[in-house]
């Protein structure tokens, strides 16, 4: 029997990119998938895309929250999937094989948590493709697929609107040894998210040396160099 994947997409108040995310979900080729779509109380007219999709949407909540990882939290809660895929608005996957490829051939049992290289799209319309790597903290949220279990274990996200690094942090609370990156990408996603702004940068970095990451040397000189790197950005007026 083929393991359950729930892929869950957050949105809220964005009408003019969700429908390409739900294309890109329903339109994977894998047969166990549980689709979750967890809106916000949207009042652009995202809910109306979204009811009609509902025969494709396993299950549909749409409801205020406290901001992006209590939505995800809910999602995760929603979950009976035996692994997780957070595919928010705007972001797709990287084709339609992606889940295919990967779950159709063994996985190893001691793996918990699957990573692969992703695209990220400017607004500018190009495409910058990364080297993932779970050593040196490069990942993308949408780029991950991990067991639902890890939650049970390592507890939900943390939701506050001091810091925007929850997914980071429960990912770098994961034992490498359970890691895996695969050969296939798995997404592409907007280079506009949340996690985009400056001062995410700067947490991801200050958590790369609390979890021993880094060192103090290290940290110092990133955040100089990120500072410098902003400064000159704003001088230019380069966005």
């Amino acid at each position: 029997m083929k393991e359950k994947i729930s892929v869950i997409t957050v949105v809220y108040n964005d009408a003019t990119n969700v429908e390409r995310t739900i294309q890109s979900v329903i339109n994977q080729n894998y047969d166990s998938i549980e689709y979750i779509v967890i809106d916000g109380k949207s009042t652009d007219g995202t809910l109306s895309i979204l009811q009609n999709y509902k025969d494709k949407i396993d299950i549909l909540v749409s409801e205020p929250d406290k901001g992006i990882y209590d939505a995800m939290n809910k999602g995760i809660k929603k979950a009976t999937g035996e692994w997780i895929i957070f595919m928010n608005s705007g972001d797709v996957f990287y084709n339609q094989d992606v889940l295919s490829n990967i779950f159709n051939n063994k996985i190893q049992p001691e793996i918990n948590f699957i990573y692969s290289d992703f695209e990220v799209e400017n607004s500018n319309g190009t495409i910058k493709h990364y080297e993932a790597s779970f050593k040196k903290g490069i990942l993308l949220h949408q780029a991950v697929i991990y067991k639902r279990e890890l939650h049970s274990k390592l507890g939900y996200y943390h939701v506050t609107s001091k810091y925007i690094v929850s997914d980071y942090i429960f990912f770098m609370t994961i034992n490498e040894n359970e890691t895996y990156k695969t050969k296939y990408i798995i997404a592409r996603n907007q280079a506009a998210g949340v996690s985009a702004a400056n001062w995410c940068g700067y947490q991801k970095i200050c958590c790369d040396y609390i979890f021993s990451r880094i060192s103090i040397y290290r940290l110092i000189l990133q955040l100089i160099d990120r500072i410098l790197k902003n400064n000159v950005k704003s001088i230019l007026h380069i966005h």
